[in-house]
């Protein structure tokens, strides 16, 4: 019965209990534009959530664009650039049982978190990602959205609720 117990607790924490750990590598495969596989581990950007690869948006003309598929984009060419690879300090897994991390690239200092830049906010800020399920980046997305970047220069529908209508991606 304690065991019983002590799982339920555990499941309850859920991403509290998962104890940090840090991936790194240089070979890396872009899913989306919130999600990588490094070597293989699959991690999903916490904190973002970025249109699905096939999603469109509108810009100001009301003319669609592939905004799915340029988030993807924006993600591959700024690993691809990264000189010193990426590194995700991992803190959780999702109901999907991918990881949860901060990424971080362009480690040109021998890999510190400190030196890379944060992925997340980087797509955010230039308007080819939303700040989700998390709130240290609404400050990003307030900015992109001020400055009509990206996704923001024309009408979209947020990428949670675009899978919830498709069921796509998840």
């Amino acid at each position: 019965m304690r065991l019983v117990i002590f799982l339920f607790t555990l499941a309850a924490l859920g991403q509290s209990a998962f104890a940090e750990t840090v991936i790194t590598g240089d070979q890396f495969r872009v899913v989306c534009g919130d999600t990588v596989h490094i070597g293989s581990h699959q991690t999903r950007l916490i904190g973002s959530d970025a249109p699905v690869p096939h999603q469109q948006c509108r810009n100001d003309e009301n003319i669609r664009w592939d905004c799915g598929r340029v988030a993807t984009d924006m993600l591959a060419g700024m690993l691809e650039s990264a000189d010193g690879g990426i590194r995700c300090v991992i803190t959780g897994r999702d109901k999907y049982q991918r990881l949860l991390g901060t990424c971080y690239a362009n480690m040109g200092d021998g890999g510190s978190v400190e030196g890379g830049i944060d992925v997340q906010k980087a797509l955010i800020r230039s308007g080819f990602a939303v700040a989700e399920y998390a709130d240290q980046y609404n400050p990003d997305e307030e900015a992109a959205r001020k400055a009509e970047r990206g996704i923001w220069s024309g009408c979209f529908t947020r990428p949670k609720k675009w899978r919830r209508k498709y069921r796509d991606c998840d």
